[in-house]
């Protein structure tokens, strides 16, 4: 879900079921978990990242290939994302890629949410021939992260549509090193959230990196899930990163930054 989405809308259910990995080619590249855990930020708003520390978090991103109007706090690693092969976005993608990894960015992030109308809203077989062109060019310099899909219901959306660009990806060559994805439900139905991010992995036998988490309900509900979904990724050996849905005033901070009740849960769990 990219950030300008005003509403934290709950996703439909997706069918998960277990599977076998793609034949694709891979790199030996860097997948260890981050030194500060797997915890990480995504933001609009760099300023607003400033009260985490690297002791809490190790990485983030803003669904953007560099961070305008700021830095991350010391020690905290960006990695940058093409939102999706539009013009706006593709043009500068190269030279913003190899910036970032001369700087220690260890992943790069392709098209978000392309299974959804309202985001990047790309179909599997342009999304193989995207990355190609402008992921493929990073093959063995970085770990190189798959489309961010909705937990949304196959075989449109979630892992339905993975399954479909996975394949066309077995037939281009692609080299794709790891799974990304988002999850969205009640802050209640933690078992869920357990089984399909296990899934996940299971499915696609690489790592995973959850991009977008959120949960509806009550602070107080959502302080419990995180209490206990963090600690549950932390231990989940196919996850190597995730980061709860959003740094930005009355989520997890207020408007100087401070962090409310929910991102020191956070931080903390």
């Amino acid at each position: 879900m990219k950030s300008f989405t005003s509403i934290l809308s709950v996703a439909l259910l997706a069918t998960s079921a277990l599977g076998y990995g793609h034949g694709m080619r891979r790199q030996n590249v860097r997948r260890q978990a981050p030194p500060a855990g797997k915890r990480g930020l995504v933001f609009n708003d760099v300023g607003l990242t400033k009260n985490f520390n690297s002791g809490q978090v190790s990485w983030a991103y803003n669904w953007d290939s560099t961070i305008p109007g700021g830095t991350l706090p010391a020690g905290v690693t960006f990695l940058p994302q093409l939102w999706s092969a539009a013009p706006e976005h593709s043009t500068q993608w190269q030279a913003n890629a190899n910036a970032a990894i001369a700087k220690g960015s260890t992943h790069l992030l392709f098209i978000n949410e392309p299974d959804l109308a309202s985001q990047s809203n790309t179909s599997p077989a342009d999304a193989a021939k995207q990355w190609m062109q402008f992921m493929q060019p990073f093959a063995g310099r970085a770990t190189l992260v798959s489309p961010a899909i909705t937990n949304g219901a196959p075989p449109a959306m979630g892992t339905g549509w993975m399954d479909a660009f996975l394949s066309e990806c077995d037939k281009l060559g692609c080299t794709v090193d790891a799974i990304a994805a988002h999850v969205y439900d009640s802050a209640t139905n933690v078992a869920y959230y357990k089984q399909y991010i296990t899934d996940l992995g299971t499915k696609y036998k690489r790592p995973v990196l959850i991009t977008e988490f959120g949960a509806s309900g009550s602070v107080e509900q959502q302080q419990a899930f995180l209490k206990e979904m963090v600690p549950f990724m932390n231990g989940l050996q196919s996850v190597t990163h995730f980061a709860w849905f959003m740094t930005a005033i009355d989520n997890l901070v207020t408007a100087d930054a401070s962090l409310l009740p929910l991102g020191q849960t956070y931080a903390a769990a």
